[in-house]
């Protein structure tokens, strides 16, 4: 292009590049080859680069996410959410990272690092005599599926001596479709040691009641997409105010997540 000459391999490089950027995509059915699509190539293979020393050097941080009772403001919980904070990049979005991470399945290595993090936190407070609320690990498939998973939070668990009952075990939706036979072996080990399971984004995946009916979660997470730029009495309100209710006969709390004013949140209360 614009009179450079390319060989035959850079320009088989090149297309297939184009080619992958559009893999799995269902509405994109060619591509063309730009620069940008090379510099972002090389963004992936710099991160690749950089996860391990990430790892070593606790570049990873972790921040926590407070659950209130809205009714009567207490702290119930909280979620252990990891940031990226490079010495000379400043913070790398987990959107940017965690893709690449869970295609090469580094994934597990981190989320392990986070569960032990949050055990070191757990057992200070402990140690200070800190009121304690439980924490919840967010897990995916790539973890759950692995033969030792359970053994391995177990593991890292006792040599902090936190007590179970502060930890939970969160799992995306996604994490859960297409073997619950298996999915529920692993939540039948996590239950026998004491764990709490969430399943987080409830409501974004297309099979939500399945799931319910099929894996033996003990709570909900609600994905707060049904009230995106909604009013209370959209249909969006409408769905939520039945779940809830669902939720409730099944006995299982439900923790909303995303919500972004406090007009959601009341409504949220409203519905129980």
């Amino acid at each position: 292009t614009n009179g450079s000459t390319f060989n035959a391999d850079s320009m088989i490089d090149r297309a297939v590049l184009a080619q992958s950027s559009i893999k799995g995509s269902f509405t994109k059915k060619y591509n063309f080859y730009t620069e940008s699509l090379r510099n972002d190539m090389l963004g992936e293979q710099e991160i690749v680069g950089m996860m391990s020393t990430a790892l070593d050097e606790k570049h990873f941080v972790v921040y926590y996410q407070p659950q209130y009772n809205h009714s009567t403001g207490m702290l119930l919980g909280a979620e252990a959410l990891v940031r990226w904070k490079h010495p000379e990049k400043g913070l790398i979005s987990p959107g940017v990272f965690i893709p690449i991470f869970e295609k090469n399945g580094f994934i597990t290595k981190l989320d392990l690092y986070v569960f032990e993090e949050v055990c070191v936190f757990l057992k200070k407070c402990i140690d200070k005599g800190k009121h304690i609320v439980p924490i919840s690990s967010n897990f995916s498939r790539h973890d759950i599926f692995q033969p030792d998973f359970v053994e391995k939070l177990e593991e890292i668990r006792c040599r902090y001596q936190v007590p179970v009952k502060y930890l939970r075990i969160e799992i995306t939706e996604s994490a859960v479709m297409g073997n619950s036979e298996l999915i529920n072996e692993v939540v039948k080990k996590l239950h026998d040691h004491g764990y709490i399971v969430e399943m987080d984004d409830f409501g974004s995946g297309y099979s939500s009641l399945n799931v319910l009916k099929d894996i033996e979660l003990d709570v909900i997470k609600l994905d707060m997409l049904f009230m995106k730029e909604q009013s209370n009495n959209s249909r969006g309100g409408t769905i939520l105010s039945s779940v809830v209710r669902m939720a409730k006969w099944l006995d299982m709390p439900v923790i909303a997540e995303g919500v972004e004013n406090v007009n959601q949140a009341d409504f949220l209360r409203s519905i129980g």
